[in-house]
């Protein structure tokens, strides 16, 4: 596999631009994944044999944001892969914009799914909505979170 760069490319082509920054998206994603559980799973044994009773309520602590954290990594992975994917081969993003002021990215049917599921969880953080459907994943700042 020969590796392409920026200046391989030539004025607005950017069809190999898309593999590459899928092939990062996927191997950030799951090095992320490893590192984020691996903590849960230490976080865990360290809890488990703890014998300290004032370190215990930290130590669960600990565990339940560590478990948040890797579904939040999850979904970034997820909007980066959804991203990638409605890449088109001219480089640019397929999107349309709703009259509700959301945003429709255009996708496979299985990347769309993936996407709107590991995104919910981003979506119950930072106040937004998630609609997929089969082709897309629609993304809307819910409109109580000015209120906030």
């Amino acid at each position: 596999m020969t590796p392409i760069s920026v200046t391989d490319l030539a004025p607005g082509d950017t069809a190999g631009t898309v593999p590459v920054l899928s092939h990062v998206a996927r191997a950030a994603g799951h090095e992320l994944r490893n590192s984020l559980n691996a903590l849960v799973v230490n976080l865990e044994v360290v809890r488990s044999r703890s014998s300290e009773p004032a370190v215990q309520p930290f130590l669960e602590q600990s565990v339940r944001q560590s478990e948040e954290s890797v579904r939040l990594a999850a979904a970034a992975i997820a909007l980066l892969n959804l991203v990638v994917g409605a890449l088109g081969s001219d480089g640019l993003l397929r999107y349309r914009l709703t009259d509700d002021g959301g945003i429709r990215i255009e996708a496979t049917p299985g990347e769309s799914e993936r996407a709107g599921r590991a995104l919910k969880a981003l979506a119950d953080r930072a106040d937004l909505s998630v609609d997929a459907s089969e082709s897309s994943v629609i993304l809307r700042v819910r409109a109580d979170s000015e209120a906030r």
